[in-house]
């Protein structure tokens, strides 16, 4: 059977409401009375196409048809669009008018289009069709506007589409005016799977099996994407037809689409263009600070490059990054570079993503890919497989195990000090995507030692904080502390500036597992409000995911969910590794709100990546056992079970960390309900230093020994995690216990020190709930000061006071400046202002 290309019918499917408008409108307007509808879209979502149907059924309804198209080169030109389109209708002295420079006169082409008008009208109605309508010249756009008014009694039905971005200008001015004024709106949104469906049964004539389907999906219900995908795989012999089905015989798009596409993207400028290439490389997302970084160039000076990207539907905006409208635009892009090419821009991507603090494996993926074909076999060839973009943990271990066999030991002197760098962050990395713990340290220890010996400060900043997170997840809390106790030099991180706010973070996450809640959130402010100054919001998610886990900590609910509004917003550009601990600890708040179902949805990010990625388990041991309850809890044990099986494996790569030990017993104990090894938990959390993580697996084995009948033992476990809990200010978890001693039939009345510290007590020990710090900021606003002033006195940041306030505003329950300087009145006596 042949491969035809059919025609296409008159109709759109997936457009057939518009098109519906367009009969109705064209049905008002025969017998008197004029109309005007804009229909809006992004380039390819079938605009024109629209029109010439709007044509069809024009004529066919006896309209008379004016139609035409704008340039770009119209904007500079008066009257150019309006001579173009008139040019076959309008009376040869009426259109001298618009060419006739020397008896201009603004207003006498509108006044004879406007008779023209009257008089063609008089015999039948008559359609005009203006596409790209936002690019007609000021000119043009002052006569639309007074023609669409001055016809508003005459049976003309005006249609203008223009583009779906808002470029500043007079001809989208006129055509907001125009919607405004009463002009019908329509927006052309991508077409559903199921028109998709439709128009390729119509153009391949069979019905495309699934493969094919999944092919045509990639267009994401762009219509000319969709037809020169289908158009171009067919005469390629890509898709064949073969007994009334449309089979797809090979996935990848023929040339000839790639070639389209570009094609597509003619009217852009050279320098458009040049960022296109570029940015192609970075991947499906990128900052405009990646983009500037790869092409050498200043952030501002791309500012209006960047807006005609995005005027042209090209590139669209998520809020802190870019991303390509249409991912197969992309892959088009990516393919036309030289292998030469590519390989340079992907080796200078990984510089500029080391300079703007992306993760570890993201800048490694594009160093492996820029690497000058050396025989890791690590460059895959389709552009739209993940693996492009995203070498597995294996894939980091060949290659860590290919450069050191291949290498002399890091101290070589010989050795070029780049390509030492180069060797010795590789197998950091692979070290920490596998989660072994020990090569961490040993890697970053050598990387230090080699920036030591070369006189980097900016790698040796860098890496001190490596091995500050490498030390953490070993357990190692002293030495780690230690780094990140030294003052963090701003000189130092000229060159890397994100080292500083990471700084921040990861001191957070050091006190967060030795249970210094206040203090981790105060750290993790601190780095989210540096991000801010840097401009590199994306590097804010972690630090905001920490404030999130703390604040669940300690029941402050509502201050959880705003920084999970927060991130979300930031959470577009941010990496794997961030956007992992953000689904965990927005599940955490889910489950403390008591939505399990949602708590399951938001972990999916997270249980798809186990146990092929456990990074997660080995920056939070914890989590390994949360995963396992929530899966757990929904009846989903194949998850469950994978948790628990990625939790050994960090324990059997890391047998001396106590930590990962202690979680993996801890997580096969939730998922078995087996008391013995919830006790080897416990057991091994007590020799280290995480106080929170023993006090869940205390509280996880009092379940298990209350299931097994052993009710005294239970109430004892419970009562050390409720202590636990309340000694480092975790009153949401010290509540979840409550609730179980309560349904035990256990009410503990707490007594001196304990009943002072207990959370959900009297006022007195609501008071004694606040830290020194905080308790200093509500003294002075007690006195009336405010927090400006409270902040100079105190030598403190404005945006730390007012952290200091939220936080104690919620501890003692109260809303207003008022009702604090009560609570201060009933516990203190409050110095005269002006006191020392």
């Amino acid at each position: 059977m042949g491969n035809d290309v059919k025609s296409t019918a008159p109709a759109f499917p997936g457009r057939e409401i518009i098109l519906y408008e367009i009969r109705q409108a064209l049905g008002r307007t025969a017998p008197g009375g004029g109309s005007c509808l804009v229909v809006e879209g992004a380039a390819g979502t079938g605009k024109s196409e629209l029109l010439r149907l709007a044509g069809m059924h024009g004529e066919a309804s006896g309209f008379g048809l004016v139609a035409g198209t704008a340039v770009p080169l119209d904007t500079g030109a008066p009257f150019s669009t309006l001579r173009r389109v008139l040019r076959e209708n309008l009376p040869a002295r009426d259109y001298a008018l618009l060419t006739d420079r020397q008896t201009f006169d603004p207003l006498a082409p509108v006044d004879r289009i406007v008779e023209y008008l009257r008089r063609t009208t008089r015999h039948r109605p008559l359609l005009v069709a203006l596409d790209d309508a936002h690019l007609v010249d000021d000119l043009t756009a002052d006569a639309l506007r007074n023609l669409i008014d001055a016809s508003a009694s005459l049976p003309v039905l005006w249609i203008l589409a223009r583009g779906a971005s808002r470029t500043p200008g007079h001809a989208q001015e006129t055509i907001d005016w125009l919607i405004r004024e009463g002009a019908a709106r329509h927006r052309l949104e991508p077409l559903s799977p199921e028109a998709v469906a439709e128009i390729t049964a119509e153009l391949l004539g069979a019905c495309p099996d699934d493969d094919v389907l999944a092919l045509v999906a990639r267009v994401n219900g762009n219509p000319f994407l969709l037809n020169e995908l289908l158009v171009t795989s067919l005469s390629d012999g890509r898709i064949c037809v073969q007994d009334g089905v449309a089979v797809l015989i090979d996935a990848e798009p023929a040339p000839a689409f790639r070639q389209a596409v570009v094609h597509h993207l003619r009217g852009l400028s050279h320098e458009c263009l040049r960022i296109l290439d570029a940015v192609a490389v970075l991947g499906p997302r990128f900052s405009i600070h990646e983009a500037a970084g790869l092409l050498g160039r200043n952030p501002v000076e791309l500012l209006p490059l960047i807006g005609e990207l995005i005027a042209a539907s090209v590139l669209e905006d998520e809020g802190p990054c870019l991303s390509f409208r249409h991912p197969l635009v992309r892959e088009a892009l990516y393919d036309r570079l030289s292998g030469p090419t590519r390989t340079a821009l992907h080796r200078e991507a990984a510089a500029t993503l080391w300079r703007e603090g992306r993760s570890a494996p993201t800048f490694l993926e594009h160093l492996m890919l820029g690497r000058r074909g050396d025989g890791d076999g690590l460059t895959p060839a389709a552009p739209h497989q993940e693996a492009r973009f995203a070498p597995t943990a294996g894939q980091l271990a060949v290659a860590a195990r290919r450069t050191a066999a291949s290498t002399a030991p890091p101290s070589a002197p010989s050795a070029p000090y780049a390509e030492l760098m180069y060797r010795t962050t590789l197998r950091y990395s692979a070290a920490q995507v596998q989660g072994l713990h020990g090569q961490m340290v040993a890697h970053a220890r050598a990387a230090l030692r080699i920036a030591r010996d070369h006189g980097d400060r900016t790698n040796r900043a860098h890496h001190q904080l490596w091995l500050a997170i490498a030390l953490t997840a070993s357990d190692e809390f002293d030495q780690a502390g230690e780094i990140l106790a030294e003052r963090c030099d701003p000189s130092d991180h000229v060159a890397l500036p994100w080292v500083r706010p990471m700084w921040h973070y990861h001191r957070a996450q050091l006190k967060l597992a030795a249970g210094r809640l206040d203090d981790a959130d105060e750290d993790a402010a601190e780095a989210v409000r540096i991000c801010e100054r840097l401009a590199a919001p994306s590097l804010a998610v972690g630090p905001l995911a920490l404030r999130i886990r703390v604040a669940v900590h300690r029941n402050e609910l509502t201050e959880a969910n705003r920084h999970v509004d927060h991130a979300s917003r930031l959470s577009a550009a941010a990496s794997g590794a961030a956007l992992e601990e953000l689904s965990w600890v927005t599940a955490l708040l889910h489950s403390a709100e008591n939505d399990r179902e949602s708590a399951l949805d938001t972990l999916s990010r997270v249980y798809s990546g186990v146990p092929k990625r456990p990074l997660l388990l080995t920056r939070e041991p914890h989590a390994g056992a949360c995963l396992v309850r929530t899966a757990m809890s929904a009846g989903d044990c194949e998850r469950a079970t994978a948790v628990a099986e990625a939790a050994r494996l960090v324990a059997t790569r890391n047998p001396t960390v106590t930590s990962a030990v202690a979680a993996a017993a801890h997580a096969e104990g939730v998922l078995c309900n087996d008391v013995d090894r919830l006790r080897t938990a416990v057991s091994a959390y007590r020799s280290g230093p995480r106080p929170l993580s023993l006090a869940a697996a205390t509280e996880d084995l009092a379940l298990a020994e209350n299931d097994a009948g052993a009710r005294s033992t239970a109430i004892g476990l419970l009562d050390e995690a409720l202590a636990r809990y309340k000694n480092h200010g975790a009153r949401g978890d010290a509540l979840r216990v409550r609730k179980t001693l309560r349904s035990l039939a256990v009410r503990r009345r707490p007594r001196g020190r304990d009943r002072d510290l207990d959370p959900v007590e009297g006022p007195r020990a609501r008071w004694d709930q606040l830290t020194p710090s905080e308790l200093r900021v509500v003294r002075l606003v007690a006195q009336g000061l405010t927090n400006r002033e409270v902040a100079e006195k105190l030598f403190l940041s404005p945006h730390t006071v007012d952290s200091h306030l939220r936080h104690s505003f919620t501890k003692l329950g109260v809303t207003s400046r008022v009702e604090l300087t009560r609570q201060v009145l009933t516990h203190e006596e409050i110095p005269p202002t002006g006191s020392g």
